[in-house]
């Protein structure tokens, strides 16, 4: 359970600053960084929703020198986090949060299969022969893309769609739509597949499944769909003359108008056309796309390694401070010394009878007194003349000559 909330507060917190973080980014530059940029900083948010990155810190940990527990002559004090969860509230917790997520991946699925049943009793490929056929291969050498991926045709009235992970398929409407526009939105879509979009929508469902209570997980959500269309425009129209630009956003506006939007589009596919909050949006960041300078580019790059490392360190501040469940945590932990009272020997030094004993723990040696009751014991006697006389054990009797008694370690 303690391990299960410090993996969760981390992931969440660490996703959820710099999901902010790249807000604010956007809003101060005012968008002046490319969509790229942008695109970039809500995936590096995503990675840090799904990583537990604060084990990488742990694990370089393991090579330093340095040892967390702190001693004090033969007592040893172990820090650890002072705050506490009760036990019971934690289970609660992860009753709740398991809940969620069963339910959430559950709607998933069913919303998934509903749509690819949809799509395979309504869709075909296209034969080889066909113009389509054609112009999409051109594209696809053009691309230089080696791994297969298909092309058919869809009796639904619906947007062009890119679909399948393992069988890449691009979907098209089955009513006509001119040349040039096919070219562009045939381009379009294999960008998005060239750039592993598909798999980032994948990763964001799963992000959504884990951390269904964060409401900043639903705002990637759209981030994500909104940026890897921006994205994927810039890639499009750079090479473009603002003439065949403004021709690209009639081809959008021509799919949106004839086009049905599916309501949970952002994990089933990869849809050509937008909604109708983003489109002039996306129609202004297409029409003035330009290539970033060197200072821009360096600027991104730093802002993106600012991003990583901010990241970094909210997971491991949110894993250090994630209070502790209460019965597996304690404030301290005291190890006291052992005292092994196994005598060997006395020295006659005048005073009360002590025992010198070591513990196992520590050097410093602990003085506990002995009583004066009649003890078995190997005296040795102050050296005099040539050697030292040493007696046999025998029993001693009381006696004011104080005798010190060392006590050695097995």
């Amino acid at each position: 359970m303690n391990e299960w909330l410090r993996i969760l507060v981390s992931l969440t917190v660490a996703g959820s600053v710099v999901l902010l973080l790249s807000f604010l980014i956007t809003y101060v530059t005012k968008e002046s960084l490319s969509a790229k940029w942008s695109y970039w900083s809500r995936k590096m948010s995503l990675f840090f929703f799904l990583v537990p990155i604060f084990f990488t810190t742990e694990f370089l940990s393991i090579f330093r020198k340095e040892n967390p527990d702190i001693s004090f002559g033969s007592q040893s004090v172990i820090h650890q986090n002072t705050l506490s969860l009760p036990l019971t509230f934690v289970q609660v917790l992860f009753a709740v949060w398991i809940t969620g997520v069963i339910v959430t991946s559950v709607w998933a699925f069913f919303s998934y299969q509903r749509f690819m049943k949809k799509m395979k009793a309504s869709c075909f490929i296209l034969s080889e022969e066909s113009e389509v056929r054609k112009l999409f291969n051109k594209n696809v050498n053009r691309m230089n893309l080696s791994t297969a991926i298909e092309i058919a045709y869809c009796n639904c009235n619906m947007s062009p769609v890119f679909i399948g992970i393992f069988k890449p398929i691009i979907v098209l409407p089955i009513y006509k739509i001119p040349n040039d526009e096919l070219d562009m939105i045939i381009k379009h879509e294999l960008i998005h597949f060239k750039k592993k979009d598909l798999w980032i929508r994948r990763a964001v469902l799963i992000a959504s499944i884990v951390h269904w209570y964060n409401p900043f997980v639903y705002l990637l959500q759209k981030e994500v769909h909104l940026w890897s269309e921006l994205s994927c425009d810039e890639d499009v129209v750079m090479e473009m003359s603002q003439t065949e630009r403004k021709k690209y956003g009639e081809t959008i506006l021509n799919m949106i108008e004839r086009a049905n939007l599916h309501p949970d589009s952002y994990f089933l596919g990869v849809f050509f056309s937008t909604e109708q909050l983003n489109l002039k949006r996306r129609l202004i960041k297409m029409l003035h796309v330009k290539k970033m300078s060197k200072s821009v580019m360096a600027l991104s790059t730093f802002a993106l390694l600012g991003l990583g490392s901010i990241g970094v360190g909210g997971a491991v501040l949110a894993q250090q401070n994630t209070p502790s469940v209460s019965e597996e945590d304690k404030v301290a932990e005291l190890v006291p010394a052992k005292e092994n009272k196994t005598e060997v020997g006395s020295i006659e030094v005048g005073g009360p009878t002590e025992t010198l004993s070591v513990s196992e723990e520590s050097d410093v040696p602990k003085l506990v007194p002995v009583s004066e009751n009649k003890t078995e014991v190997t005296e040795v006697e102050s050296i005099e003349g040539e050697g030292a006389t040493q007696n046999t054990p025998s029993d001693s009797e009381e006696s004011d000559v104080p005798k010190l008694v060392i006590i050695s370690q097995h």
